[in-house]
């Protein structure tokens, strides 16, 4: 064999090794991209007892079921035939440097009357637990009060109570409020909503808890895990001083409990012959299927841009007039602005009578008589605010403009920007303390970057080809894109098409992330238990650009803008927009120029009419962060009150009316107090909505 023949063969064969090496690289990095991911803890046979023991056993009959308490605290739920729907309840608590803790130890089990039994118990490490459980003879409810008392520093990952079913899963109500049946997921996180297991006399029914973390669910084992707290559900971060502008953060999302404090959780759990079909709360009111919200961080803009924005061109100063843009579609956006030093020739403080200043405080005027927009601070300025400086801008900010948002800037350093949500604006005796003002002037609803930060530090595959882990980073870049329920169902080609086509879009139009499977935790807003005071934080995935509305075919963008919408409303989705809509940078063409005038670019201004005609359909509800969290605080004291003869109580617990309460229910007839409510079919769904007093209660009754 001649040297060139040897040489060739040497060569083919090393080209076909590393084609079969390279193929073998891409189906293995895509098959462990499907593996299952569990965001629940493992649980061993014996960390839960599947049965109350028969040994001082205390008893309560409700018409509809049997509740049994041994001993040892263990919870047992019957018919009333002796069929075990609930086998266990069980305490389950995960805290920093101490082992998993499933049970209670140093049990007490007390009947306290006919209707209720108290437990008493302790947890991990001076964790003193109180449970107390009642039994109600018209409805077949079992109510459930948890206190948890803390006799010295905690910080705990997980405490939930987990309830090991004997009846299979039934329905599951979903985090964007449809319904799955029949063949269900591995494992949900539900949010706050619910699930139904069995049917009959064996059935039983958890919805619209909202005193607890969340609910997350095994559908293969029938196991509900109540959480009380649960720290995905409250993701934080802290950014402290960095003098050298690195960058580093704190993941603050683990509940810190200090010595005497407590935690107060309750449920509702219902047994036995329930309504056919469950009302579901929407996400949004008034008969809409899906939410919106744009959120404008306010750099970079001058005068010009803004006008251009919401007017359509920078030289419109009437909002009467404007011929295009946010005001010109009457499209509402939470806009965030600077006060002091800001770009555009606005500087000094809001007060002053600068020119510039008062023609931008005419524009923002005219957005706020409109009642659609939410005015409110990017921080007062790009830098540091001094206290001075922060008082004022608090303080004119509430009487111009009502504002109740916060949207931090310009912290991600730890240099600038300390007054924030997420640097020191929350530490007393920083300098840059601001909660005191905060709480002072009724700001109350804060942009919390901890979603965005912590999602990619988790999956990142740019870090971990830096790091030089490329079969990881392969791995991570398909589970950017995907859940492990849709590889395992979708083929190699079919999922190539789909990731070129999600990078192309570079993110989810979709807050609840249904790219990533219903066990994902996304919270939308929440309450943190320890961190962050009264507060609510509001999230955000990533930064949403328009950068191909020129650059690239804006044919194209927009075709693909109008598909992701029209999928966000097939989900029922909610897209909170992080976006820079008066920065005139390149690669965000929000803008055009028009004979040397800024113009809003006519590609996104078809989106804006595209969006428009979308809600004007009663599809798309397009509101704030401040309209749209004012609500979802409303349905959170709405309760559900489900009668043995199919009727449904539903109660108000507000102080104030809520308008256009929307519900939505698989059955083609819907009655509220007996009137027939307005309505829409949507798929197999009924979506209905009406208006319910202060403290009011209205009765439903359906598919009768």
């Amino acid at each position: 064999m001649s040297l060139k023949k040897s040489r060739y063969k040497i060569v083919s064969w090393l080209l076909f090794v590393a084609v079969i090496s390279a193929i073998s690289f891409i189906i293995y990095g895509y098959h462990a991209a499907s593996a299952t991911i569990t965001y629940l803890p493992e649980i061993k046979s014996d960390n839960i007892v599947y049965q109350t023991s028969g040994t001082n056993q205390t008893e309560l009959k409700s018409p509809w079921f049997i509740l049994v308490a041994d001993e040892a605290g263990r919870i047992t739920v019957k018919d009333r035939d002796g069929g075990i729907i609930i086998s266990s309840l069980t305490y389950y608590s995960s805290c920093d440097s101490i082992d998993e803790n499933w049970g209670l130890k140093d049990v007490s089990v007390k009947r306290s009357n006919d209707s209720t039994i108290t437990i008493t118990g302790s947890g991990p490490s001076g964790v003193l637990v109180f449970e107390e459980l009642t039994i109600h003879s018209n409805t077949p409810k079992l109510d459930v009060q948890i206190k948890t008392n803390y006799s010295r520093h905690i910080v705990v990952q997980r405490e939930a109570l987990v309830a090991r079913y004997n009846v299979p899963v039934s329905e599951v109500y979903l985090k964007n409020r449809k319904i799955d049946f029949g063949k269900f997921d591995h494992e949900y996180w539900l949010q706050r909503q619910g699930v139904r297991f069995g049917s009959g006399s064996m059935s039983s029914l958890i919805y619209n808890s909202p005193d607890i973390s969340s609910l997350q669910l095994d559908a293969e084992r029938n196991l509900l895990f109540i959480n009380l707290d649960y720290f995905l559900d409250h993701p934080h971060i802290y950014i402290p001083y960095q003098e050298n502008g690195g960058g580093q953060w704190i993941n603050q999302s683990s509940s810190d409990y200090s010595p005497g404090s407590e935690r107060e959780n309750s449920f509702s759990v219902y047994f036995g012959d329930l309504p056919k079909a469950t009302p579901r709360l929407m996400l949004v009111p008034d008969g809409y299927i899906a939410g919106y919200v744009f959120t404008e961080h306010a750099d970079g803009g001058s005068l010009k841009t803004h006008r251009a924005a919401y007017f359509g061109a920078e030289n419109i100063s009437d909002i009467n007039k404007a011929t295009g843009g946010f005001a010109g579609h009457r499209i509402p956006v939470t806009k965030s602005v600077f006060l002091v030093d800001s770009t555009g020739g606005i500087s000094g403080s809001p007060n002053n009578k600068d020119p510039d200043k008062l023609r931008f405080l005419d524009f923002l005027n005219q957005l706020y008589t409109t009642g659609l927009y939410d005015i409110c601070l990017h921080t007062p300025e790009d830098y540091n605010s001094n206290r001075e400086s922060l008082i004022e801008c608090v303080k004119f900010m509430k009487e111009e403009f009502d504002t109740k948002t916060w949207i931090d800037h310009g912290m991600y350093s730890g240099t600038a920007n300390r007054e924030s949500f997420v640097c020191d604006g929350l530490i007393p005796g920083s300098e840059y303390y601001a909660a005191d003002l905060w709480e002072k002037y009724d700001t109350r609803y804060f942009w919390n970057p901890s979603s965005e930060i912590i999602e990619n530090s988790l999956i990142s595959p740019s870090k971990s080809l830096k790091k030089g882990k490329f079969f990881k980073a392969y791995v991570d870049f398909w589970k950017h894109y995907f859940s492990p329920e849709e590889l395992k169902g979708m083929k190699f080609p079919a999922a190539i098409k789909e990731l070129v086509r999600r990078h192309y879009n570079k993110g989810e139009l979709n807050s609840l992330l249904p790219d990533k499977g219903n066990a994902y935790p996304t919270p939308l807003y929440w309450q943190h238990p320890t961190r962050t005071r009264q507060f609510y934080s509001w999230t955000t995935d990533y930064v949403k650009d328009y950068g191909r509305l020129t650059t690239g075919k804006p044919e194209k963008q927009f075709y693909n803008e109008q598909i992701q919408l029209n999928q966000l409303l097939t989900n029922w989705g909610i897209f909170i927009n992080h976006g820079y809509y008066v920065r005139n940078r390149e690669g965000h063409n929000i803008f055009s120029e028009e004979g040397g005038e800024i113009v809003i670019n006519p590609s996104f201004d078809k989106i804006l009419g595209l969006m428009a005609g979308m809600r004007d359909n009663g599809d798309l509800f397009i509101t704030t962060i401040r309209n749209l969290l004012d609500y979802w605080i409303l349905i959170d004291n709405v309760s559900f009150e489900y009668m043995p003869d199919g009727r449904i109580n539903v109660f108000n617990l507000n102080n104030e009316a809520i308008k256009g309460l929307s519900l939505a229910v698989q059955e083609e007839t819907v009655l509220v107090n007996d009137e027939i409510p307005e309505n829409k079919r949507v798929g197999e769904d009924t979506i209905f909505w009406f208006d319910i007093p202060a403290k009011g209660k209205v009765v439903l009754r359906v598919g009768m």
